[in-house]
């Protein structure tokens, strides 16, 4: 049995579970997964084997999905890949989620890098290096005409905000 998202079980369902795991039938297998171990109980961990999966890199995610793509006929620009990627943060799961959402709404041209954007509510990677300038400059009131720009044109702020972040460990 497979139970994906194993954190979000009750605590009255992981002490029923705990029954089973303590004397499994030879026949029964189980493989939880989860994207928060420190949810599941200490108990249930204990009569477990656990692997830990790591994500993919950016890089390793927007080849996988253009190898998709490509068995599938799908035109997407590689810009728009790495975009996805980025937005998945590692999650082939997220990425191809994002992707089916850019191919439907791309009605059979090629997505573009604008395209995803506008539908993930990401800005303009230029336009987040112009605002990162001018919050360095110090020029607060062109920096914030410029976030409130960005953000009248469909940028997510709590992405924005991130998107700061991540101009500022590249540094």
């Amino acid at each position: 049995y497979i139970i994906d998202e194993v954190h979000m079980l009750s605590n009255a369902a992981f002490n029923a579970l705990l029954k089973t795991l303590e004397e499994p039938p030879p026949h029964v297998k189980f493989i939880f997964a989860t994207t928060e171990i420190r949810k599941v109980p200490v108990t249930v961990l204990s009569r477990c084997q656990r692997f830990n999966l790591q994500r993919f890199s950016t890089e390793q995610l927007a080849e996988h999905l253009a190898s998709i793509c490509e068995k599938e006929g799908a035109k997407v620009a590689p810009e728009a890949l790495a975009l996805i990627a980025r937005a998945a943060e590692g999650s082939a799961r997220d990425g191809l989620s994002i992707l089916d959402q850019a191919i439907v709404q791309g009605d059979g041209r090629q997505v573009s890098a604008e395209q995803v954007r506008d539908m993930l509510g990401l800005a303009d990677r230029s336009r987040v290096l112009d605002l990162m300038d001018r919050i360095i400059a110090a020029d607060h009131k062109s920096a914030l005409n410029e976030a409130s720009a960005l953000l009248d044109q469909g940028a997510d702020a709590p992405v924005l905000i991130k998107d700061l972040m991540d101009v500022v460990v590249e540094v």
